[in-house]
């Protein structure tokens, strides 16, 4: 109890509760990926600062059209008022502190859940509830994460505040099984705010797990093309660490010298990839009914051995694109490192970390609540395949659908007029597979992270803004009338404008996805790639 009382933590609940409600409520429209003047926005840019071939193209789009595409993204983002918010959040002790905090900003008490798995700490929970002024909280015993394979329900804020790490140690605690099951079930309203808040043990807390930790979170973060900066935090982006040549060694001295830094750097990128990337691809498995819409995998041996070259060089030097390019599959390469029977010695990555069994087993733990059906060797399986057929690799057409195969044929590099960036098919591949995997896309902009101390634990929250963009891919027909959206020119522009807003925001953190959908270059103000602001320091 005395821990939920403390200053610091006060301090937390209040300014993350507050910018969540304001994120989905006065600034709801800034919240979203691409806000609801954006598509205005980029056609007056072009307009006014375009050469005479992109003035041209663009007159084919029509203020009738923008107003069309402004009506549906109103019809998909909706409006809402505090007390119209839902809430769901880890009850601990003495529910009644979040709930206080939540019905000062105006929601109501009747939308608010909270769940506790501790038995002893749900009956204190209850009598505690029971015997305030906040009668109508829904208490549930049980694990939240759980709680959704049987209760199909949807916040608009989901507030974890978990006293233990990221993945937890303790089997009990399944902090990152947790996460991955809330964003598997779409629990979250779109646009939502997953709140989180993790712990960082020192050395005299818990030496093995800091440990266990700083390993992972060097290999999680060393293949990223960007991280944040450290030293100029005003512009906070800098190249990764294979932009310098660092071996993994040396890497790893650095976040242990800097772990407070790096922890939460991988905290953030490890939800921006769950949520974009890891989740709808583990969901979008080949025994999907929809599957066979978009691939066809009947030459089984083929498939493998092109998988297997994804990580190893052949004898004649093809493959090997994990090692040639880890910032372009930076993900698989986190893979490859954390199994020992996959890195063998292609990684640059020392086998020695092995001689940790404690470490292979944190692995195995980290993989395993990764997938919703607590499978790691499958949860891989299914992220290292879809990896492989939405990459911009142009030999894949064997693995295709008819349909699919079709949309091969025409020359989009030609056809869609250039702005920024060319028009290229993996492009029109990731809108298909992305309008029916439905990830969540984050607000780069409007999320927000603190760190401060409670007692003697360093504690990192963030605040990350969920978006599902369907005011951009339910713009565009599906798979078998694609075709016919993308002739018509006037949707099509509505289109790459809006994903022009998407690609700013993914810029920095993801080149697993829409790589080069730029309209307006990234450093032209107001149209700038997106970057995370640095943690707010509470003490």
């Amino acid at each position: 109890m005395k821990s939920y009382q403390e200053e610091e933590k006060r301090i937390a609940r209040l300014s993350v509760l507050e910018e969540a409600i304001r994120c989905l409520t006065e600034n709801r429209c800034k919240s979203t990926v691409a806000s609801k003047d954006y598509v205005w926005n980029v056609y007056q840019y072009i307009y006014t600062h375009g050469d005479s071939s992109d003035k041209q193209i663009i007159n084919a789009l029509s203020e009738q059209t923008i107003i069309r595409w402004e009506n549906f993204y109103d019809s998909i983002t909706q409006s809402r008022k505090p007390e119209n918010l839902k809430v769901a959040y880890l009850a601990g002790p003495n529910p009644e502190n979040d709930l206080q905090a939540l019905m000062a900003f105006g929601v109501l008490p009747e939308n608010v859940w909270a769940f506790e798995t501790n038995p002893s700490t749900y009956e204190d929970a209850v009598w505690s509830t029971l015997g305030s002024e906040f009668p109508f909280l829904k208490l549930i015993k049980g694990n939240i994460g759980q709680f959704f394979a049987a209760s199909p329900q949807k916040f608009d804020i989901i507030y974890l505040d978990f006293c233990g790490t990221l993945p937890s140690r303790n089997k009990k605690q399944k902090t990152l099984a947790t996460i991955t099951s809330i964003l598997a079930h779409h629990a979250i309203n779109s646009p939502g705010v997953l709140i989180t808040n993790f712990a960082l043990p020192s050395k005299e807390q818990d030496s093995k797990g800091l440990d266990l930790l700083t390993k992972l979170v060097a290999s999680y973060l060393y293949p990223k093309s960007f991280l944040e900066n450290k030293h100029e935090p005003s512009e906070n982006f800098a190249e990764g660490a294979t932009a310098f040549n660092l071996c993994f060694d040396d890497w790893i001295i650095e976040v242990q010298d800097n772990i407070e830094f790096y922890y939460g750097n991988y905290i953030t990128r490890l939800i921006i990839d769950l949520a974009s990337i890891m989740v709808p691809y583990d969901n979008f498995s080949r025994e999907h009914g929809l599957f066979e819409q978009f691939f066809n995998l009947k030459n089984e041996p083929e498939l493998k051995r092109r998988i297997n070259e994804i990580y190893h060089f052949s004898k004649n030097g093809d493959g090997g694109y994990v090692i040639a390019d880890p910032d372009q599959m930076p993900i698989l390469w986190t893979i490859a490192s954390l199994q020992k029977h996959r890195n063998l010695n292609d990684l640059n990555y020392p086998q020695l970390i092995y001689q940790d069994t404690d470490y292979e087993e944190f692995c195995n733990l980290f993989l395993r609540q990764l997938s919703l059906k607590n499978d790691g060797e499958k949860f891989v399986k299914n992220v290292e395949l879809l990896h492989f057929l939405l990459s911009e690799d142009i030999n894949l057409t064997e693995f295709y659908s008819e349909k699919l195969k079709s949309l091969t044929q025409r020359r989009w590099n030609t056809e869609m007029h250039r702005f920024c960036d060319v028009v290229l098919f993996h492009q029109i591949k990731e809108l298909l597979f992305r309008q029916i995997a439905v990830p969540y896309h984050i607000n780069i902009e409007k999320t927000k992270r603190w760190t401060y101390v409670a007692k003697d634990t360093q504690m990192f929250m963030d605040m990350i803004v969920l978006d599902e963009c369907r005011y951009l891919y339910d713009w565009m027909p599906t798979v078998d009338m694609v075709e016919a959206g993308m002739d018509f020119i006037d949707r099509q522009l509505c289109y790459r404008f809006a994903l022009d807003a998407l690609g700013k925001h993914r810029r920095w953190y993801n080149n697993e996805y829409f790589f080069g959908t730029a309209v307006i270059d990234q450093f032209q103000e107001g149209f700038n790639a997106k970057f995370l602001a640095p943690r707010i320091i509470i003490n």
